[in-house]
């Protein structure tokens, strides 16, 4: 398998930059996502999720407090998406929406050992504030925001530069929940494996989606999760299915969520039932596929 083996610096391109601002941003948010606003820390990098009445994901996304607004990080076809359905209510709220992906560069630092190497830059908990930066480090994998027109920092301005393919590569071998708006509207949170990562806290007041969230959770009505694939690249054209073997035939395995090449590698990410066997058989066309350990648990429902 191919693997970044060092620290590499990576800009990111392929991800939007939705801005909350206004006084009942927090409020108002708090209202219509998966995730705590008022219990998480306010200076670190979160996991949440956006759901319709449903309770099916809009867009899961990254998010940060940032100065007098609330930061959305996730994938540019989901940012329009997003964008108007936060925009939706928001007219009885002291609170407005904008895409400012513009106004800010995004950086990923990928590789091995990245919270020793950058521990005294991090600090004690894994983030650093200079100015209007943010830095956050969580094992192999970190990601740097800048305001446009900023320097890179001292500490990192040095590292060869990567192409995005890495990043997503690397979102995808941590099994989190990448995908493109065409799965917008397709699964609840916990298909996604959001509430393992953080991004759904079941302890939180009613917000858009709850009802459904909480049944899955409390009365144990989710039967899939995300799981993590690899194999070699191949020739096989992207939209080859994903198939598992059943006895001595083959059929389609779940729902193929999202995919990257790196180098000699194939590395998905598939919705697929829970009760799946560890050594059970996949490929994607003619090419084998190996199912590889989640590097989280997955929550038990209650």
């Amino acid at each position: 398998m191919t693997q970044v083996t060092e620290h590499t610096l990576i800009p990111l391109d392929c991800l939007g930059v939705l801005r909350a601002r206004g006084d009942d941003r927090k409020s108002y948010l708090q209202s219509q996502w998966t995730c705590d606003l008022v219990k998480l820390p306010a200076d670190q990098w979160h996991f949440g999720g956006h759901c319709d009445p449903k309770g099916k994901l809009i867009a899961p996304f990254r998010w940060l407090h940032h100065g007098d607004s609330i930061l959305q990080l996730m994938p540019k076809t989901l940012l329009p998406l997003e964008h108007a359905a936060l925009g939706k209510y928001a007219v009885f709220n002291k609170v407005e929406f904008d895409d400012a992906t513009d106004a800010f560069e995004l950086y990923a630092l990928i590789g091995p050992g990245l919270t020793e190497r950058f521990a005294a830059w991090a600090g004690n908990e894994r983030l650093r504030h200079q100015g209007e930066q943010r830095l956050l480090i969580d094992g192999d994998h970190g990601l740097l925001l800048l305001p446009k027109g900023d320097a890179l920092p001292a500490e990192v301005a040095d590292l060869p530069h990567g192409e995005v393919a890495a990043f997503i590569a690397s979102e995808l071998q941590a099994g989190r929940p990448w995908m493109d708006a065409a799965h917008s509207g397709e699964f609840v949170p916990q298909m996604l494996n959001l509430d393992a990562i953080g991004g759904v806290q079941y302890d939180k007041g009613c917000y858009i989606g709850q009802e459904t969230i909480a049944r899955m959770h409390f009365r144990g009505g989710n039967k899939r999760a995300l799981y993590v694939l690899c194999g070699p690249a191949g020739s096989d054209a992207e939209d080859a299915p994903l198939e598992m073997q059943v006895g001595e035939n083959w059929r389609r395995a779940g729902t193929l969520v999202a995919q990257q090449v790196l180098g000699n590698t194939r590395w998905v990410t598939a919705v697929m039932n829970k009760s799946l066997e560890a050594d059970t058989a996949f490929r994607f066309g003619d090419s084998p596929m190996t199912l590889q350990p989640l590097p989280y648990p997955l929550q038990s429902d209650a």
